[in-house]
């Protein structure tokens, strides 16, 4: 666990930059050291170096700060994810490879990933942090994955001049199979790895 002053530490890394990301990168950490439940409004303005009113004018509670750092997490995987889909100088197996090593790295390395378990900790609480986390994620990085699987899919297709294509490359069934094939790996459980 860090402590509030590497915590402090880190955040002059970002002196100059916007404040209000700033905090969200700050308080994410408070919340994986210590918790929702066990991290206070004051603890945050303090790490952040901010009074705790001052706090309030950028958040309105400790619920939409946990609720943002949570979403905001994400954003930058969903950005990779949609430039991958569109990447034109990318084969297929380079763009699938991409997407998954995109989604691991955001899923299981980075601070997002890790509070992700948080939510079961408020789910009770905040129900609206599972229905916008689950809308304004999952289901984009799904709907981006299945772009990808298409993509690939249509373009084995088009290569293929056979009469009995639709038999041998049944478009629909390919990308079902291949999208539930990538979503079974990313919902597997990993042994000897913590969340």
């Amino acid at each position: 666990m860090s402590s509030t002053a590497d915590v402090k530490k880190s955040s002059d890394i970002r002196a100059g930059g916007d404040r209000r990301i700033e905090i969200i990168d700050i308080s994410t950490r408070m919340f994986l050291d210590h918790g929702f439940a066990g991290t206070s409004m004051s603890q945050l303005a303090d790490a952040c170096g901010i009074r705790k009113a001052s706090f309030y004018h950028h958040f309105r509670s400790k619920d939409e700060l946990f609720i943002q750092c949570v979403i905001k997490g994400y954003e930058s995987a969903l950005v990779r994810l949609a430039q991958l889909e569109q990447d034109d100088a990318l084969t297929h197996d380079e763009r699938v490879s991409h997407a998954l090593e995109v989604l691991y790295e955001v899923t299981v390395n980075s601070p997002a990933g890790k509070i992700s378990p948080l939510i079961a900790e408020v789910s009770r609480s905040m129900p609206e942090l599972s229905e916008r986390f689950f809308n304004e994620n999952i289901l984009l990085q799904r709907e981006t994955l299945l772009k990808i699987v298409q993509r690939g899919s249509l373009s084995l297709a088009m290569f293929t001049t056979l009469p009995d294509l639709d038999a041998l490359f049944p478009t629909e069934k390919l990308k079902k199979g291949h999208c539930d094939a990538i979503l079974a790996y990313l919902a597997r459980p990993r042994n000897g790895t913590s969340g």
